[in-house]
């Protein structure tokens, strides 16, 4: 096995990205979340464009507004769609960068998703993901001394 110092995350990246647009409700974020064992979705524009991320933490979120609003009705209908809960300006890597690059940035920012992005006119699109499952995998055990 290589050291993951030489390892990238293009190597290691799902190339099978389930993605969301702003427009995407919050009831079929819910059922995607449902049907796939993933932590977050890249939110992209209709042309592909990585416009930030969604995670179940965010998604968790809204189910707790009305536990927390005294007018919870209003609050709902601030929050119907995901563009309303995702995360912009969302850490993304392409596929030539170290996997120990995206260890550090999951450790420094406490992430767990990191889409992996190519340039093209549309703006700057998402080819894959990497995810902590996919890194560890790639981990060489410690030797011990």
């Amino acid at each position: 096995m290589r050291a993951i110092r030489d390892v990238t995350v293009g190597e290691l990246m799902s190339k099978s990205v389930v993605t969301v647009t702003p427009d995407t409700t919050i009831e079929a974020l819910a059922g995607l979340m449902s049907a796939h064992d993933f932590n977050a979705f890249p939110v992209v524009s209709e042309a592909g464009a990585l416009l930030g991320l969604v995670s179940r933490l965010d998604l968790f979120r809204v189910y707790l507004l009305p536990y927390r609003s005294f007018i919870p009705s209003l609050e709902d209908t601030w929050v119907s769609s995901v563009g309303a809960i995702m995360s912009r300006g969302v850490i993304a890597l392409y596929r030539s960068e170290p996997a120990i690059k995206a260890i550090a940035l999951m450790v420094e920012h406490r992430i767990r998703t990191i889409p992996i992005v190519t340039d093209s006119v549309a703006g700057t699109v998402v080819i894959g993901i990497v995810t902590r499952r996919d890194l560890t995998a790639a981990l060489e055990p410690v030797k011990e001394a």
